[in-house]
Parts: structure tokens; C-alpha cells; sequence
């Protein structure tokens, strides 16, 4: 013959099993808050990467940009047909060679 546990035992045992329970999920439930957070934090971190990235591409286009309006207020003492005529080119309009002839 059995014997069953005592009544103030089973409480016990049905108290441990609830205590556990609520302890367990709480730490779940504090892992998920911990995980969100650090979550949150990286997706700060790179969007600050990503704006930083955009400020520097931007100040590069725009350094590009002046170096170009300085190019082009600035005279051209190249070659021009006004100044210096071409020499060696052929006569023909579009200086193609001759056709083969058989």
C-alpha cells in the first residue's frame, strides 16, 4: 500500500511548480526586453553609419561639383582650329580610307 503525500506537501509541491513557472517566465519575458534593446541599439548605430556615410558622399559630390564650375570658368588655351590648324589630317570630309578596288 501507498502512501500519498500529506496535504501541506502537495501544496508545497504546487506552490514550487508556480513559484517556477512565474520565475521562468519572467526571465524569458527579461531575455526578450534585453534582446529588443540591444536591437534597438545596433539599428541606431547603423543608421548613424548610414548618415554618416550619405554626409561624406554628399560633401564629396559637392567638392566634385566646385571642382567642375572651376573647369568650366576657366579659359581653354587648348588646341581649336581658330588658333592652330591641323596638320597630317587627310583632304577627304571624313578621312576614310580609300575603297578596294579589284
Amino acid at each position: 500500500m501507498t502512501m500519498e503525500p500529506s496535504l501541506i506537501s502537495q501544496l508545497l509541491g504546487a506552490g514550487a511548480l508556480v513559484i517556477g513557472f512565474l520565475g521562468a517566465g519572467i526571465l524569458a519575458h527579461q531575455r526578450e526586453q534585453q534582446e529588443l534593446e540591444e536591437r534597438r541599439l545596433q539599428e541606431e548605430q547603423d543608421t548613424q553609419v548610414i548618415r554618416a556615410c550619405n554626409e561624406l558622399l554628399e560633401m564629396g559630390r559637392e567638392i566634385e561639383r566646385q571642382q567642375i564650375r572651376k573647369n568650366i570658368r576657366r579659359e581653354f588655351k587648348g588646341f581649336t582650329y581658330d588658333n592652330e590648324p591641323p596638320v597630317g589630317l587627310r583632304p577627304e570630309p571624313l578621312a576614310l580610307p580609300e575603297p578596294r578596288r579589284f
